[in-house]
């Protein structure tokens, strides 16, 4: 069965935005998940911040089809990814609810790289174990907060990681044919997808914010993505 079947990304997303912004969210939880305008963002209004549900359910959604249907194997390096993004949008989605410590969301950053490197997934180009261990929590944990802090104009960082998915999956079936990197990138890219006409609206202020519990998600999946290609390119190793 073809990864194609990770296109129901898109409209579990784009279908979880758009039942969320007609619920009544105006109790406590929904009042919590509203960004305020502030000097960190250029907005004028208060918008939602649930943004980062639907590209999470989208993304969860791609990679559990494909597994369902039998287009990718339900190895430990895909469930590893989904593990440690899940982690990281439970402590985005409570940073955003009750503003979690900066050292309560580094240890969330720090135990779902944990979770990736313990599914199997490394830096292929260097042979020392501890090296390679180490860069890899630099790199997952990095680019996480990279993205987090990337996330402060509509349509920017889900374009961005859109168009990095759209790069990943073509070199996914070209390349460097690797079906997890595949599944990963479709389901991520789409996920992305169904999340931008509710955050980027020509003339018109965004509907949603992803809040940190997307930006982290796409972080942190984008950087586990680039482990699950291939590294090995150039034939050379780092010892």
């Amino acid at each position: 069965m073809s990864a194609a079947v990770t296109i129901a990304a898109f409209p579990v997303a784009a279908l979880v935005l758009w039942t969320l912004l007609r619920s009544p969210l105006g109790g406590p939880l929904g009042g919590r998940l509203v960004a305020v305008p502030s000097g960190e963002r250029w907005h004028e209004r208060a918008t939602p911040s649930f943004g980062g549900v639907g590209i999470f359910l989208g993304f969860a959604a791609g990679i559990l089809l494909a597994i369902a249907v039998g287009a990718v194997d339900a190895s430990s390096e895909l469930l590893g990814v989904l593990g440690g993004a899940a982690l990281l949008f439970a402590a985005g989605l409570a940073d955003d609810l009750f503003s979690l410590s900066p050292i309560a969301k580094l240890g969330a950053q720090f135990g779902a790289a944990a979770i990736v490197l313990a599914s199997g997934l490394s830096v292929e180009i260097v042979d020392n174990d501890v090296l390679a261990i180490a860069i890899a929590l630099v790199w997952l944990v990095g680019i996480t907060n990279a993205f987090n802090l990337l996330d402060n104009m509509d349509g920017l960082a889900a374009t961005l990681a859109a168009i990095a998915c759209a790069y990943y999956a073509l070199d996914a079936v070209t390349e460097h044919p690797n079906r997890v990197a595949l599944v990963l990138a479709l389901s991520l890219g789409l996920a992305c997808a169904g999340f931008l006409p509710f955050n980027l609206r020509r003339g018109r202020p965004a509907a949603v914010f992803m809040g940190d519990s997307g930006s982290q998600v796409l972080g942190f999946a984008l950087a586990a993505l680039a482990l699950s290609s291939s590294w090995k390119v150039a034939g050379t190793t780092v010892t």
